[in-house]
């Protein structure tokens, strides 16, 4: 039976066929930005819960403007460094990444860059319930660019670290390369779910996918944020200190857990106590963003973004 067959008999019948065709499409039936799935997110009628939602959507709208920045950074540096003949100025951000002598793998990495740029600014854009109600054909047109974009950024990735590999060395191999294949799983699979017309699944693996592409533009705040508050602290030459063998992981497996708390933002049956704690993570997360983002716009990406030649 329909979740909607049990709702009340005072819904007019435009109103029922309204939910109905919601449910069809996974979409939330009533109004308002949803960034969860509807299953996951039912009213429970208490504070905790509400909380938990709108520190749910704070955390999407810091990581959107965050990832937004950094994405027009991406693009204008080091895009326009390649559309300027002078690639080598991206070994200025990253040694060792540019190398003429392998056009193909710098072909890849190009690829990787431009659609994580591309990633950062389209996510959350697909997460917006809002937005697949009111334009559905824009979230499937949106989806499909993103779904390659998101296997553009995996693979190239991978072609990367095969053809030349990291500058950490083979566990940084294995980090980075675990993150590619992650990021084109969740792409594959959010992709098959909506062909197959299972829109809640689509939409749980929509959620893990946008929580592993923003992993790249965090990795580097959080080194950031790291070199600011403990200088070099567990960094090594070449990243070979504990902090760096961390950290090559660190930079997305948090984020999957984020992205579950997020799937089960205010499910029922879920005590004060554990919503309480998921909004302090929440809410944190949020604040280094806000922070960090900062720090980095002020010193890097904003510079870069209205100079490129830098």
């Amino acid at each position: 039976m329909s979740r909607l067959d049990a709702e009340p008999a005072r819904w007019s019948p435009a109103t029922r066929q309204s939910a109905r065709n919601a449910e069809r499409f996974g979409i939330p039936a009533a109004g308002g930005l949803r960034f969860v799935d509807r299953t996951s997110a039912e009213p429970t009628g208490n504070l905790a819960s509400a909380a938990l939602r709108w520190s749910a959507r704070l955390l999407v709208v810091a990581s959107w403007a965050s990832g937004a920045i950094f994405a027009t950074y991406i693009i204008a540096f080091f895009g326009g460094a390649a559309i300027g003949d002078a690639s080598q100025r991206w070994n200025g951000a990253l040694p060792g990444l540019y190398d003429a002598r392998s056009p193909s793998i710098n072909l890849a990495i190009g690829a990787h860059f431009l659609a994580g740029g591309v990633l950062l600014l389209l996510g959350p854009i697909q997460l917006i319930g809002g937005v697949r109600r009111a334009v559905p054909w824009l979230h499937r047109g949106l989806g499909r660019i993103y779904v390659l974009s998101a296997g553009m950024a995996g693979l190239g990735g991978l072609a990367f670290i095969v053809g030349r590999g990291t500058i950490g060395g083979v566990l940084m191999d294995v980090g980075f390369g675990l993150y590619g294949a992650l990021t084109v799983l969740c792409a594959t699979m959010a992709y098959l779910r909506a062909r197959s017309g299972r829109y809640e699944r689509h939409r749980v693996w929509a959620i893990r996918l946008f929580a592993l592409t923003i992993g790249s533009w965090l990795y580097r705040m959080e080194y950031g944020l790291w070199s600011v508050l403990f200088g070099g602290l567990g960094r090594g030459p070449g990243f070979s200190g504990w902090f760096d063998a961390v950290m090559v992981f660190f930079f997305y497996a948090p984020n999957l857990f984020i992205a579950e708390l997020f799937i089960r933002a205010g499910r029922n049956g879920r005590g004060v106590l554990a919503n309480g704690g998921a909004v302090a993570l929440l809410l944190s997360a949020s604040i280094f963003i806000v922070i960090a983002t900062w720090m980095f716009t002020a010193s890097i990406w904003g510079p870069r973004i209205l100079a490129p030649s830098m």
